[in-house]
């Protein structure tokens, strides 16, 4: 790892940035370029239609139908495509493309393109992103079917079953959705492969930009596309991406100079930044929560209402909040967090160990019970330590007559558990897939999806059908009340405790300006400007 810092200063230093080789390679300035120190250990590919990790940056490098705009995520907007049209039944999408986009490659984007995107997502062998879009009922046997291009301009894509049209269209916006240059792609392919084992660490679309350079576990750059031509390019050239895994090694590149901008710092070292003139922190709510799972099978206790409502009213989430998080986390019980259409700010739960006593007594548990929670070795939402975290858990339902013996594991192994439905209590947390509130009410409140919900066998059919009447509507009114409901019934029934809803903070040399973020596309380089 000092290897690698210590190549970034010497770069640093000379204050230039080629790409490529041969002199006839652009050369950036430090004006130009972005140094953001981050754990990036987590990128397994490049290739939109099989990256699945939060730091994947390849959104840069494609361009889709659709997308949001920076810190608005509750309206799709044009992009790739100008406008579309939907059928009375919601399940005919027609889209119109721009004319005249170019690829890096220079060729120009079609409605072939797009089509060849969406066989590529449901064709590649053991891809973990292709579920985003086989739950609308696309597969490989049916995709040429469902997804035509009757001209060059235009894509016309017929869901096999009904689907939520606000979650149809976020994911559209996803990077799995991303439009890939087939042309380019299929001069790559080999062995069957749809040219995945090329795109694991080459770029082929028509965003902003295209990958220089990605070393695993060491760095990934990428640099302007010379051919874009959706809107105006950035003035931020190159962007390098150091894997920088240890928190105190960011801080020191940042305070050095040798990052602009360091992600993973903890509560403690952002103070401490806050009091530097030369370094501002930026937040933001990020689109996932913790939460405390209660299985309502295994643990003959939480089978009554009262008791999950115990174990509300026995957690401190403002101590929780206050001091493990320090102000890298938001108070947060419902369902769908901060951020997305559907959120409910309301609080029910405070913490009142008598309240809590009283209702395992109601509950007909008035001498308590003792439950194993499984928690992970790692860190826990907002970057504390999910053992603290697991702890101050563990002592708070002590104080309401709950014995909870904490059994720590690998996540791997945990997850194998809570998916088995063998667990009994289990610290989880859970981000968003795509920018819709159907992509929380779903796991959360609908068994037959055979997700969270299905994990602790919490079979609920009256709440499950109000999360599929809600997924069917667009963001209106009659969508809002109905979650509202859900929230409600999942707050005062369901087997979570959600405790609270994460920060994503950035420490950031003052060097950079215009600063704009959000937790599903990140930093907005089309704002960004550094001095």
């Amino acid at each position: 790892m000092r290897r690698v810092v210590a190549v970034l200063v010497a770069v640093l230093l000379v204050g230039v940035w080629a790409v490529g080789r041969g002199s006839s390679a652009p050369v950036y300035g430090p004006q130009q370029t972005i140094v953001i120190a981050a754990d990036i250990s987590s990128v397994v590919s490049l290739d939109p239609q099989v990256s699945f990790e939060f730091t994947t940056p390849d959104h840069l490098c494609y361009s889709n139908l659709v997308e949001f705009a920076r810190g608005d995520l509750t309206h799709p907007r044009p992009s790739v495509a100008t406008s579309w049209d939907v059928s009375k039944d919601g399940r005919v999408y027609t889209f119109h493309l721009r004319r005249g986009i170019k690829f890096a490659s220079g060729n120009v984007l079609t409605a072939d393109d797009v089509v060849y995107s969406f066989q590529r997502v449901v064709n590649i062998p053991k891809d973990p992103a292709a579920w985003l879009i086989t739950q609308m009922g696309i597969d490989e046997k049916n995709v040429g079917e469902v997804v035509k291009a009757p001209d060059p301009q235009t894509v016309v894509i017929s869901l096999p079953k009904p689907f939520s049209p606000g979650a149809f269209l976020s994911i559209m916006a996803n990077t799995v959705a991303g439009i890939v240059d087939s042309k380019t792609v299929k001069a790559h392919v080999q062995n069957n492969d749809w040219g995945t084992n090329w795109l694991n660490d080459h770029s082929a679309g028509s965003g902003p930009y295209q990958l220089a350079r990605w070393e695993r576990l060491v760095t990934i750059e990428l640099v302007a596309n010379p051919n874009y031509n959706i809107g105006p390019a950035p003035a931020i050239k190159r962007i390098i991406w150091p894997n920088i895994m240890e928190n105190t090694v960011q801080r020191n590149m940042l305070t050095r100079g040798d990052a602009d901008i360091a992600t993973g710092l903890s509560a403690s070292q952002l103070a401490a930044l806050r009091r530097e003139p030369r370094f501002y922190v930026a937040q933001i709510p990020d689109l996932g929560m913790e939460y405390v799972g209660m299985d309502v099978k295994n643990v003959p206790a939480f089978a009554k209402p009262e008791v999950r409502r115990a174990v509300k009213y026995a957690l401190d989430y403002d101590g929780i909040v206050r001091d493990l998080l320090a102000g890298n986390g938001l108070p947060l019980q419902g369902i769908i967090p901060k951020g997305l259409f559907g959120y409910d700010a309301s609080l029910p739960f405070k913490h009142d160990p008598a309240r809590a006593k009283q209702l395992l007594s109601e509950g007909g548990f008035g001498n308590g019970f003792t439950v194993e929670m499984l928690a992970p070795n790692g860190t826990a939402a907002g970057g504390i330590s999910a053992g603290d975290l697991a702890s101050k858990i563990k002592n708070d339902l002590a104080a309401a007559g709950i014995t909870v013996n904490v059994r720590q594991l690998a996540s791997d192994e945990l997850y194998k558990t809570y998916r088995a439905q063998k667990s009994q209590m289990v610290l989880a947390n859970w981000y968003v897939d795509y920018p819709d509130p159907d992509d929380f009410a779903k796991p959360f409140g609908d068994y037959t999806q055979k997700s969270l919900a299905w994990r602790l066998q919490y079979y609920n059919d009256p709440l499950a059908k109000l999360v599929q009447q809600a997924s069917g509507l667009q963001n209106t009114p009659e969508r809002a009340s109905l979650y509202k409901k859900i929230n409600e019934m999942a707050m005062q029934d369901g087997p979570f405790a959600i405790m609270y809803q994460p920060m994503i903070s950035y420490a950031v040399s003052k060097r950079i300006q215009h600063l704009v973020f959000d937790a599903v596309n990140g930093i907005d380089f089309f704002s960004l400007t550094k001095q």
